[in-house]
Order: C-alpha cells, then sequence, then structure tokens
C-alpha cells in the first residue's frame, strides 16, 4: 500500500507528536511512503525518515503565526485549507496514492481530509489532543468545529485515539466509534544500563515542550518544591535559558539542559536524574484537555525505571493510567508547592520507595507502550480502510 501523510505535524526524530509519527512510519517500505508536511513549515532534514520523499506545502512557516494577528491568521487558515487539496495533489504529482494519514492538529487535517475525498481514498485519522476544542473564539466557533471536524472525523475509514478516554468522548460527540493508540516507544527501545548515583543534588528532570499556562505554572512549583529539599529541576527540551528565565524559572535550583538527541535521551536523562516530573496542567480552562490526552513522555519515562512525581488533577488520563497499574506513579493533585515538596523530600530521602515506583511504571509501560502492538493497532487500522 502507498501512504500518504499530510498533516501541520513534522515527521521526524525529534520530540512528541513528531517521534510519535517517525516511530509509526519508520518500518514503512521508504518508495511506499510520501510526506507532505503543513503549515508549520518542514522539519528538519537531518531527522527525516531515511530514503522517504518529503514535500511542504509551505516553504517555510508564516510570520502571522508568531505575531498578534495569528487568531485572524488561523480564522482565515480554517477556511482556506480545504481548498489547498489541488497544492497536495500538485506535490503528489502522479505518484499512485492507496491511503492518506493525517492527524487532526492545527489545519493541515483539512486538507488532507479533502484531498481524500476527491480522489475517494480512506482517510485514516490520528487525534493526541483534543484540538478542535483548544482554541474556541465563542459558542458559534465550537459550533462549526464539531461540525467540520465531526464530519471528517465521522467519514475517516479509521479514527486512531491518543486514549480510550478520549475515543469514548468522541463516540458519544461525533458517533462514531475510534480505536486506541496510545504513545508507544521506538522499535529498537531497551532499559538503559543503571549507573552509580554521583554526589550531587536530587536531581529532578523534566523533558518536553511548555506549550501552555498551566505547564509554566507547574514548572514553577516544581522549582520552588525542589528548592526546599536543596535540591535542584533539569529542564530538557526547546526551551532556551532566556525563555526559562522571562516565565520565572530561573535561579540556582533550575538548570537548562537543552535538546537531547533522541538516541542519547534515555541513557542522558537516566544517568543525571533522579526522578521525572510528569506535570499535567492544574488550571481549571485545560483540565478537560488533560482529560482527554495523554502525556507521550510516559512511554520513554517509564523506560528509564526511574519514579515519575505526577502533578496533575485526580481525574487526568495519567493518573487513571497510573491507578490502574498499582499507583505506579506518585501523585500530588493539587496545585500546592508544600505538598509537591513534602513528595520530592520523600523521593530523595527513601530509594526502596524510588525503586517501587521506578520498577512498577516500568513494567506496566513494558505492557502498555510497545512499538510491536502499537504497528499492530496501526495496520490493523489500515486494513479495514484499504483501497480495493
Amino acid at each position: 500500500m502507498n501512504l500518504l501523510y499530510c498533516g501541520c505535524l513534522p515527521v521526524e526524530r525529534s520530540r512528541h507528536g513528531s517521534l510519535f509519527l517517525y516511530r509509526l512510519l519508520e518500518s514503512w517500505p521508504a518508495e511506499r511512503l510520501r510526506i507532505v508536511e503543513g503549515y508549520l513549515g518542514p522539519s528538519d532534514a537531518a531527522h527525516r525518515l531515511p530514503g522517504v520523499r518529503y514535500a511542504a506545502l509551505t516553504r517555510k512557516p508564516p510570520r502571522l503565526q508568531t505575531t498578534r494577528f495569528a487568531p485572524c491568521f488561523e480564522a482565515a487558515l480554517e477556511r482556506v485549507a480545504a481548498f489547498d487539496a489541488h497544492r497536495l495533489a500538485r506535490r503528489v504529482a502522479d505518484w499512485r496514492v492507496d491511503a492518506v494519514v493525517t492527524v487532526g492538529q492545527y489545519n493541515s487535517w483539512r486538507t488532507a481530509a479533502a484531498f481524500a475525498a476527491r480522489r475517494g481514498l480512506p482517510l485514516h485519522l490520528i487525534v493526541h489532543d483534543d484540538w478542535p476544542r483548544m482554541s474556541l473564539r465563542g459558542e458559534a466557533h465550537r459550533r462549526a468545529i464539531d461540525r467540520q471536524f465531526g464530519a471528517v472525523y465521522r467519514r475517516a475509514a479509521s479514527r486512531l485515539c491518543i486514549s480510550a478516554r478520549m475515543a469514548e468522548t468522541y463516540a458519544a460527540r461525533y458517533g462514531v466509534e475510534g480505536s486506541v493508540l496510545p504513545p508507544f516507544r521506538s522499535r529498537d527501545a531497551s532499559v538503559p544500563a543503571p549507573s552509580v548515583r554521583p554526589d550531587r543534588p536530587f536531581t529532578l528532570a523534566f523533558a518536553g515542550s511548555v506549550y501552555s499556562p498551566g505547564y509554566v505554572a507547574a514548572l514553577r512549583d516544581a522549582a520552588e518544591a525542589v528548592a526546599t529539599i536543596g535540591g535542584r529541576l533539569l529542564i530538557f527540551g526547546s526551551l532556551a535559558a532566556a525563555q526559562a528565565e522571562s516565565m520565572g524559572l530561573g535561579g540556582p535550583s533550575v538548570t537548562v539542559g537543552g535538546m537531547i538527541a533522541a538516541a542519547d535521551f534515555l541513557a542522558e536523562i537516566a544517568a543525571r536524574a533522579d526522578a521525572l516530573f510528569l506535570p499535567m496542567s492544574l488550571w481549571p480552562d485545560e483540565q478537560r484537555a488533560m482529560r482527554l490526552s495523554f502525556p507521550s513522555k510516559l512511554a520513554d519515562y517509564t523506560l528509564t525505571r526511574l519514579p515519575i512525581l505526577l502533578y496533575g488533577p485526580p481525574d487526568c488520563s495519567a493518573a487513571a493510567w497510573s491507578r490502574a497499574n498499582g499507583d505506579a506513579l506518585l501523585h500530588v493533585e493539587t496545585p500546592d508547592v508544600a505538598a509537591l515538596g513534602a513528595a520530592l523530600g520523600a523521593l530523595a530521602r527513601d530509594p526502596q520507595l524510588r525503586r517501587r515506583l521506578g520498577e512498577t511504571a516500568g513494567v506496566a509501560g513494558d505492557r502498555d507502550f510497545t512499538h510491536r502492538s502499537a504497528l499492530a493497532t496501526f495496520e490493523a487500522a489500515l486494513g479495514r480502510g484499504a483501497a480495493p
């Protein structure tokens, strides 16, 4: 089967949704795969799938996306994205397409859906976040988004949701069932070799993007709490030191570690951290998203066998996963720096607690986040929508 991916998330070996797509497609024969990346701009050529032909709907992200006019630009894209199906057809040219894969974020899913509909091709829709409801501009906009996204969701040959709760919510909202495709590890993933803990302050590490006010607040709380026990917070990701300072994430208790190559991530974090921080926003207007989405970093976090500290509401998806697996994570479920400091103090003092939590989460992750089971789910979905 010849697969065409069209979406705003770049397909590259980097982080989060992009890494999810890279892992999902890396086993597909390169000559039977085409990638057309959307309005957020192209991926980094050094991190792309080897041998796969890439193209882009736009050469670089439009500058308006980073100005005060971004909401207006987003509204305009909602209207025109479907009409870009002809541009997608030009990128594909005469290459035979058997099925189209897209991710329901930003606006390129509209382009992919229009292209698939015009050609009578099966569309396979991956949904990581409740994106249609994350940038609403009022009740009329919500109704319009539900109508537009719902039509595509119902028409798709397969619907692959990041969590069971998302699949259930969307089934009630849009009237059709979806499958669950959770985050998963790389095909060559292995538990990093244990290392002797060096003589350094207790280190809590966070790896990921800081993309919402709730996440910024959670990291500030973590920095304050870890300082109370004489430890430090180590942040890995695209956040620069100057950005961290502007967010209130400066001071001696915070170290900005920058990006780590995906191949080195597990060994690096296992060697430099004593525990891992998993924030799920406690801000009231972000908690609906916390219930439906699922933190992709949990797939790799659990592989390290380090204890994981969850700072999030009791009904978030990560808390539900933890409870289903014998309280695999250490929970702090209210925005309380003192409680966060107490949890960190317990981890710092008790190596047996760290080992028990790390092993419990690791065993659950070994079962739930395997590359093999994810590929089986994806291939079964493609089989249901295979072109004749």
